[in-house]
């Protein structure tokens, strides 16, 4: 999970959360231990219930705008390349970065004079569209439209493709899904955004009792909760977009639109 560094943040450690979990669905009593083996086994769960969360995007907690890879050099276009590779697994990727979930946005940073940069966000394209581009190799200083490559044949790694082929080393700007951080080991306490550790400790005791002996009172109220909480975590996480009226219709101030009074000002609320 990311850091935080507020002082109401909640760190918790694997096996914390393991034992808890186990003692909420009367899989373990107070003051018992578990053996290694069950604690590694536990730790697996863990870890897949994380993964698991990090593809879905009510479960992501930000954004993360990333200019840099990991080694803190600038994420830069190479002049007439096409395709770029994003990822750390062979270390001589293009864009040399954990492999997110999804590439949610990407914008090019562009100045003619190198002194006042202007952010110029691209639209991103899925597969049809990448395909409705009859010529791939026109060239420009500035490419319009990039596509991201997430498919089996190029995992672990993603691909991003730039139209036209930018002839330009311009900066780029990645708008990333922040992944969720596995536990690496069982002693390792992280921070957590609020809502987050109850949510996990109540969900994490729902998968665990599907492998130890739990009490099935318990695991409904349980079952319940971790609902709950799960709820919590994702209401807080979505954020509704702001409407838009077509100014044909409200008039001038159409961006300003109120959808609730039919006002053509978003300021007359009543």
């Amino acid at each position: 999970m990311p850091a935080l560094t507020p002082s109401n943040t909640l760190s918790r450690s694997a096996t914390q959360f393991i034992m808890s979990a186990l003692r909420l669905v009367g899989a373990l009593r107070s003051g018992l231990n578990l053996s290694n083996a069950e604690l590694t086994d536990s730790q697996t769960v863990l870890n897949d219930m994380l993964d698991a969360f990090s593809v879905d995007r009510v479960m992501i907690p930000a954004v993360t705008v990333q200019t840099r890879n990991q080694n803190q050099v600038p994420l830069t276009l190479i002049p007439s390349q096409q395709a770029y590779t994003l990822g750390n697994t062979n270390e001589n990727e293009n864009f040399l970065l954990a492999r997110p979930s999804r590439v949610d946005r990407v914008s090019i940073m562009y100045s003619a004079s190198q002194q006042t940069p202007v952010e110029l966000p691209m639209e991103m394209l899925d597969d049809v569209e990448w395909q409705g581009i009859t010529n791939k190799s026109t060239l420009s200083i500035l490419p319009q439209v990039c596509f991201v490559d997430e498919s089996n044949a190029v995992f672990p790694d993603m691909v991003l493709y730039f139209w036209p082929v930018p002839t330009v080393a311009n900066p780029v700007v990645l708008y990333i899904w922040t992944p969720l951080q596995l536990f690496p080991d069982l002693q390792s306490k992280f921070f957590f955004p609020p809502g987050y550790a109850e949510m996990l400790r109540y969900n994490l005791a729902t998968r665990l009792a599907a492998e130890f002996p739990c009490d099935l009172k318990k695991f409904q109220l349980v079952e319940k909760l971790a609902a709950e909480s799960y709820a919590r975590v994702t209401g807080i996480n979505v954020r509704a977009k702001e409407a838009v009226c077509d100014e044909a219709i409200v008039g001038s101030h159409g961006h300003m639109g109120n959808i609730f009074t039919g006002a053509a000002n978003r300021s007359q609320r009543y």
